[in-house]
């Protein structure tokens, strides 16, 4: 029968147990652990009626030899039998590895149970993981002492949960192994799993409630470790038998999954992040002489731009350069070649008939590549960039060295595309931070000035001095104006300071009664005259001299009070539970007031959203609002803002029309909110009329658009100065509650408003009739006019 079994384990003159160098394990671990082989010949008794007649056979033969030397199944104290049996220690190596299976992946070795101590190992074993010496098991160079903890501490507890608790653990832990290759030079990895079938565990004493421990339930894992040895010690169990540690080759996944951590590390894909891809890669490619690229390729507005930043770490873009005409035109060809051609191209042998269907392959040829691969990479959107590999020897880069790296492509292609959002927030970056954020309609013209900057800046040439301006656009402005607004804000504040001023003279009357002073006495009056002071109005300097008084004077005397007499205790905190409560009482009017401010623009500001995405589909234009006490805005349209979309002025008529009809639907709005507003706050509705073109440019230090010219300034001055306009010889205000006010200088511009007038007014959206308004002159500006009609706030059927 022995005949039947080759030698698995390799010659071995003596079995010794070679325990993992200590420095590295945690020597406070207690395990009772022994070696025996009873389990495994309990386990082969448990198979023997499974599968042929043959293994059954072999299956008897072992236990029968194992049974002839009962100190095997029994618990080992002497290791010096292990040596005593070798032969069959042989024999039950190649039961367990058989010799169909190839030799050289025959990568396992026995082990004490739960213990970094092995016996009995395979000769491919013992050149990966055993020292030179032949003393110590080696574990991983890179693996802590609290990481072995918890790797030893799993594998056990795992057994312990599975046979006790009928708990299985979502853990299967195991070590990995970055190991140099001999032959090739590359590091790879290797998986040592560890296999308990030929273990036996029992408890010693009473086991503990499962609920105490550190395993949590749901997520069947071991959470607390600390917490999980305390409450269910390993001393508290004893093992016999022994473990199969088995190595398997885990380089491919290992490689993948260190693609998968550095992707994960970072929302960015930075250069630096490139380079440790084309490391991981090499070592997914297992040869080292090939050389990696990985380039992307970069858009900017739906074209592509050659980043040095990023084509240094390619093979044929490598030497690429902005400032040179041929690398450029290079780089395009390339990007031309590879949208024509997206399959992958293995290049067993890379010689001149290669350059003649791809021209820029002279480069690789010159440079000695003669094997060479590439792999364009794209989604739905087009070419995101290409991978490269190349050898100096021919014939050397074939199909199977491609089917190892197309498993990476799902992970490059993420890579490349948080390449390219990165490209896209430095671009954003220096536009928010040179300029500001900006508009989808504009933007454009930003991201081109950027891309000068950025390259200029690479360069260190001269900053950019051109300014971005758009030419020959029409200016649209409107204002909805919260109608006395401080008015209102004021007569907010000063119903809560007289709040305020009767709960701190209620406050010192009770601490008068239990304590006089005649302190109190002199706040009191103090606060009595601000009373006085308030009782018709509040100004600014009013404000400050009580907030004053309160958070300077009674504060700090009440705080003094509080300590130096326990019994007015009460008295003064009941005083700060109001005073910090900014929700209560004391600030109640001036919530009610900004509830009600905040509650209207909202719904302005709402409205113009959802009207503004839909004006956006008639023609790109620059929106832009600014929120005060009311809400105003700036539109300009022109084809210098969208240069390929032709303009035509029926696109500047339709949105004169949406400006206008906002405005009535936005009052009706509001009128129907007032019901629902804690202060029922009115509105008033303004438009500047300006038919003319102007060139507006970019003003860095306000970040914001400026008109340019003197004459358009006057428009700027305009847009200042309405909101308080009187009509002319009389002291009523233009702007007024239910009405829409449009300034214009120009007879002809108040024509085309009167055709839109009558149309609104034809669909009941503003009532009939228009006043003719002449207005006052301004500081700077004479001779304006107005429009102003009635909207009909009660209609809701437009």
């Amino acid at each position: 029968m022995s005949d039947l079994f080759a030698p698995a384990i390799g010659s071995v003159n003596k079995v010794n147990i070679l325990a993992a160098n200590r420095e590295h394990v945690d020597n406070s671990l207690s395990i009772d652990s022994k070696i025996s082989f009873r389990p495994f010949v309990n386990y082969l008794k448990e198979k023997l009626h499974e599968g042929s007649n043959t293994r059954s056979r072999i299956y008897n033969y072992l236990i029968e030899k194992f049974e002839e030397t009962p100190a095997l199944l029994q618990p080992l104290t002497d290791s010096h039998i292990l040596d005593e049996h070798q032969d069959l220690l042989d024999m039950l190596g190649t039961t367990l590895f058989p010799v169909v299976s190839e030799h050289e992946k025959n990568m396992f070795t026995m082990s004490v149970p739960y213990e970094f101590s092995i016996f009995n190992y395979s000769t491919p074993f013992r050149k990966l993981f055993i020292d030179e010496t032949e003393e110590h098991f080696l574990l991983p160079e890179n693996a802590t002492e609290d990481y072995l903890k918890q790797a030893q501490c799993a594998l056990m507890y795992e057994h312990i949960l599975e046979k006790f608790y009928n708990i299985k653990l979502n853990e299967a832990p195991y070590l990995v192994y970055p190991v140099v290759d001999k032959t090739t030079g590359m590091r790879r990895y290797y998986k040592l799993r560890y296999d308990r079938r030929f273990i036996d565990i029992s408890a010693k004493g009473e086991l503990p409630q499962i609920q105490d421990c550190g395993v949590c339930l749901n997520t069947l894992r071991i959470l607390d470790l600390e917490r999980q040895l305390e409450k269910m010690p390993l001393e508290l169990f004893e093992v016999e038998g022994f473990g199969v540690w088995i190595a398997e080759d885990f380089t491919l996944q290992e490689s993948l999954d260190s693609i998968k951590r550095v992707l994960l590390r970072s929302e960015a894909c930075d250069t630096g992040i490139i380079n440790e891809l084309k490391n991981n890669i090499q070592a997914l490619v297992g040869l080292n002489d090939v050389e990696v690229g990985l380039t992307p390729f970069l858009q900017l507005n739906n074209r592509f731009v050659l980043d040095e930043t990023c084509s240094q770490y390619g093979i044929l873009g490598k030497k690429w350069r902005t400032a040179d005409a041929d690398s450029i035109n290079t780089y395009h060809k390339c990007i031309e070649f590879f949208s024509e051609h997206p399959a992958p191209m293995p290049l067993s042998i890379l010689d001149e008939k290669v350059v003649e269907v791809a021209p820029f392959t002279q480069i690789l040829i010159d440079a000695g590549i003669r094997s060479y691969i590439i792999i364009p990479i794209q989604n739905d959107d087009g070419l995101l960039g290409i991978l490269e590999l190349a050898s100096p020897i021919p014939n050397q880069l074939d199909q199977d060295v491609m089917n190892r790296v197309e498993k990476a492509m799902p992970l490059i292609s993420l890579a490349f595309l948080k390449n390219r959002d990165t490209f896209s927030y430095r671009i954003e970056k220096i536009i928010k931070e040179k300029f500001t954020a900006l508009q989808p309609s504009v933007e454009w013209k930003f991201a081109e000035v950027a891309w000068e900057y950025m390259h200029k800046e690479q360069y260190k040439e001269a900053p950019v001095s051109g300014n971005v301006v758009f030419d020959n656009v029409y200016p649209l402005y409107g204002a909805i104006d919260i109608r006395n607004s401080s008015v209102e804000r004021s007569r907010a504040l000063q119903k809560d300071l007289m709040e305020h001023i009767d709960l701190v003279d209620e406050t010192f009357d009770q601490l008068q009664t239990r304590f006089p002073l005649p302190l109190l006495e002199g706040l009191k009056f103090k606060n009595f005259n601000f009373r006085q002071a308030i009782a018709q109005t509040v100004t600014a300097e009013d404000e400050v001299r009580i907030s004053e008084f309160f958070n300077n004077e009674v504060h700090t005397v009440l705080k003094h009070l509080k300590s130096s007499h326990p019994q007015m205790q009460d008295i003064i905190n009941n005083y700060f539970v109001h005073v910090n409560d900014f929700s209560g009482y004391l600030y109640r009017n001036r919530n009610d007031y900004e509830i009600s401010l905040a509650t209207i623009n909202n719904a302005v500001l709402k409205t113009f959203q959802q009207q503004e995405a839909i004006m956006q589909q008639s023609y790109p234009h620059y929106f832009e609002r600014y929120r005060t006490d009311g809400v105003e805005y700036t539109i300009y349209i022109g084809q210098s803002i969208a240069p390929h979309n032709p303009f035509n002025m029926l696109f500047l008529k339709n949105i004169q029309l949406f400006q206008l009809t906002s405005m009535a639907e936005i009052a009706q709005m509001i009128h129907a909110m007032q019901p629902t507003l804690p202060v029922p706050l009115q509105t008033t509705q303004l438009i500047l009329i300006h038919s003319q073109p102007m060139s507006i440019s970019f003003r860095r230090d306000e970040r914001r658009f400026d008109v340019e010219g003197s004459y358009n300034i006057r428009y700027e001055i305009m847009k200042k100065r309405l909101d308080k306009v009187h009509i002319r010889g009389t002291q009523e205000r233009l702007t007024q509650p239910g009405k829409i006010a449009m300034v214009y200088s120009n007879p002809k511009e108040a024509e085309e408003y009167q055709e839109y007038i009558l149309f609104l007014q034809n669909k009941r959206l503003l009532q009939p009739g228009i006043e003719f308004l002449e207005l006052e002159e301004l500081q700077g500006v004479s001779g304006l006019k107005a429009l102003r009609v009635n909207i009909n706030l009660d209609n809701n059927q437009h």
